[in-house]
């Protein structure tokens, strides 16, 4: 299928996807990766000229060490124009996973396919009767289980790649800082919804930050990344929910506990 094209969410589901062709599960072609995680932040803007730009500013403040140029969502409103493209031209495969962000990436890419796009074919990283706890990205696939995917890949027709196009203007219109996929469904949410779920994690001990934020992503319903529990830690030491000790602005070395045990001036014992 030398004309077909492969839109990705993800550097990693990207190379899995590579490493599939390589060995014959999938038959080579053209990947297009994408990378924004459209669980989190403001939607709104994407499609108008302030879309990167509001897209930058948001992901600075939880990377305010290494903040990503307007440039890379440039890059990424490029990718969107080269899937339009390819949609005109040949078979665009599109792979999907039942969480947030990739249910809303392909709300999106429904909402910008040319009117003309004749086979669009959505490739569902699920493993069949799995229940929603045992759901997977498309990165956490083997590339062995590649084929077995892609030979379940559906069409979709002209009626839903419109249902999906409203839920994109749906959704981005709500403002909201955190997204679920839930019953099918995107659901919107407070920056805080799962500050809970990161408090869950601590007791009177001091342990270390990145263990209680790698516990949080492991018990989270959706895959909202490291990065994303890094800031929300970083909110509740401000708020003083957490105590931290270590370097200041280094999580990679510090210790966090929940207040009122003993060692109130936030030293380990």
């Amino acid at each position: 299928m030398t004309d077909a094209v492969h839109l990705v969410l993800g550097d990693t589901a990207a190379g899995v996807l590579r490493d599939a062709m390589n060995i014959g599960m999938a038959p080579a072609a053209t990947i297009v990766r994408f990378r924004d995680i459209y669980c989190l932040g403001p939607l709104g803007a994407l499609g108008t000229a302030d879309g990167p730009a509001s897209r930058a500013r948001y992901w600075a403040e939880l990377l305010p060490d290494a903040p990503p140029a307007v440039g890379d969502f440039d890059e990424e409103e490029a990718r969107y124009a080269q899937a339009t493209d390819a949609a005109r031209q040949g078979t665009v495969f599109v792979w999907t996973g039942a969480h947030s962000s990739s249910q809303l990436w392909l709300q999106r890419l429904c909402a910008v396919l040319p009117p003309q796009a004749a086979d669009i074919r959505v490739v569902e990283a699920v493993d069949p009767g799995a229940d929603p706890g045992g759901r997977r990205t498309v990165s956490q696939f083997e590339p062995g289980e590649f084929g077995e995917l892609l030979a379940r890949a559906r069409m979709l027709d002209a009626a839903e790649i419109l249902r999906l196009t409203r839920e994109w203007q749906r959704n981005a219109a709500c403002t909201s800082g955190v997204r679920r996929w839930a019953g099918g469904r995107i659901s919107h949410h407070g920056d805080d919804f799962y500050d809970g779920l990161l408090l869950a994690q601590c007791d009177d001990d001091w342990q270390p930050a990145e263990q209680a934020i790698g516990s949080a992503q492991w018990e989270c319903d959706e895959f909202l990344g490291d990065v994303f529990f890094a800031w929300r830690l970083r909110c509740l030491m401000r708020s003083g929910r957490l105590l931290c000790s270590g370097p200041a602005g280094s999580l990679a070395e510090a210790a966090v506990r929940l207040p009122g045990a003993g060692g109130a001036d936030g030293t380990p014992h």
